[in-house]
């Protein structure tokens, strides 16, 4: 990648997987050569959600001020209200699209101005997948300026590991708790496949806030898992290949994402996944792995206990991920985004 062109990022200040993308993104432009400049946007630093959105508001303008004439400017959230800023700048720009729910609620609040419209105006958009392109186009944005850019691994960190960071057998749950994320029916398989594995744990792993977790806790109380869960929160990143590696699976029947970067981890570590039949979970694996219907208990409780108890079959499932993973590159990916940011 050539350095000529200066690229300006905003970035929302989070931990979550769009801070992942992102944050690999502008990593890997810079190990090739290309002139970054950052602005991070703190949009959350009061409990109070109407003064964080005036902040959120405060930082638009702010960021909107400091990007430079020449710049190509790239948004990494698409949901925020910093992309708003985008229709006043005359800089070639663009934004990465991870997946969409509905419209920001303050586009009902301005007039003449939608959220694609906004969309449209803009360059180009990176989706993360062919669903998240899916998706613009049902909301009726070009997608001839668009370009699918699959997240990618840090094949250096994410291998199998003889190591293990926890002695119990548990299968695995990585990411936050919100209802998409469908930790009731989680829950549910997991209380069907105890009654053949009595001492297996579900491991959950991802910061979430109060709100969701005590919901979860409300799940886990009802169905009587307390002593069957473990939660960890937010772990170093260094030690995830030896959970990965540790699990009988990864169970992740989400009911929607944009890519899902806990699965081509899981995969890179060859950790069996157990995921939906739904895009872009289907789309992620290809072939490599079993889906389920997410709203299934049973079903999913049925492809856990295979993989845990037929061999053949689950060292099928590790050879399969294993080589399915080696698709997903954060290198391959910063090389993408360049492209499209720097084609005439």
């Amino acid at each position: 990648m050539p350095s000529r062109e200066k690229i300006t990022v905003i970035v929302e200040k989070r931990t979550d997987a769009i801070n992942k993308y992102s944050e690999s993104i502008i990593l890997n432009l810079k190990k090739g050569g290309v002139a970054v400049r950052v602005i991070l946007l703190d949009n959350k630093p009061f409990k109070n959600s109407l003064i964080n959105f005036i902040s959120e508001i405060i930082n638009t303008i702010k960021a909107t001020c400091m990007i430079r004439h020449d710049d190509i400017v790239l948004f990494t959230d698409p949901l925020s209200f910093n992309l708003l800023g985008s229709i006043i700048i005359p800089n070639k720009k663009f934004v990465i699209f991870y997946h969409y729910e509905q419209d920001p609620f303050y586009y009902k609040y301005l007039p003449f101005i939608s959220y694609q419209n906004v969309l449209n105006k803009l360059d180009g958009i990176i989706c993360i997948s062919n669903f998240s392109l899916s998706q613009l186009a049902s909301l009726g944005v070009d997608t001839k300026k668009c370009k699918v850019v699959y997240g990618g691994l840090d094949h250096d960190l994410f291998t199998p590991s003889k190591k293990k960071l926890y002695l119990f057998d548990y299968i695995l749950s990585v990411g936050s708790e919100e209802p998409r994320k469908n930790m009731e029916n989680i829950l549910a398989s997991f209380q069907i496949l105890k009654k053949d594995f009595p001492n297996l744990k579900l491991l959950k792993i991802g910061r979430v806030n109060p709100t969701n977790r005590k919901q979860t806790l409300c799940y886990i109380e009802k169905l009587q898992l307390t002593d069957s869960v473990v939660f960890t929160d937010y772990i170093d990143e260094k030690k995830l290949p030896q959970i990965y590696s540790g699990a009988k699976l990864l169970l992740f029947p989400s009911l929607l994402e944009g890519f899902g970067i806990p699965i081509a981890e899981a995969m890179a570590c060859g950790c069996p996944v157990v995921t939906s039949n739904r895009d872009p979970m289907k789309e992620l694996i290809g072939l490599s792995q079993t889906t389920v219907n997410p709203l299934d208990p049973i079903e999913m409780a049925l492809e856990c206990k295979k993989i845990i108890l037929d061999e053949k079959y689950r060292d099928t499932a590790i050879k399969n991920s294993l080589e399915r993973a080696k698709y997903f590159d954060w290198g391959s990916a910063a090389v993408d985004v360049y492209n499209l940011m720097i084609k005439d």
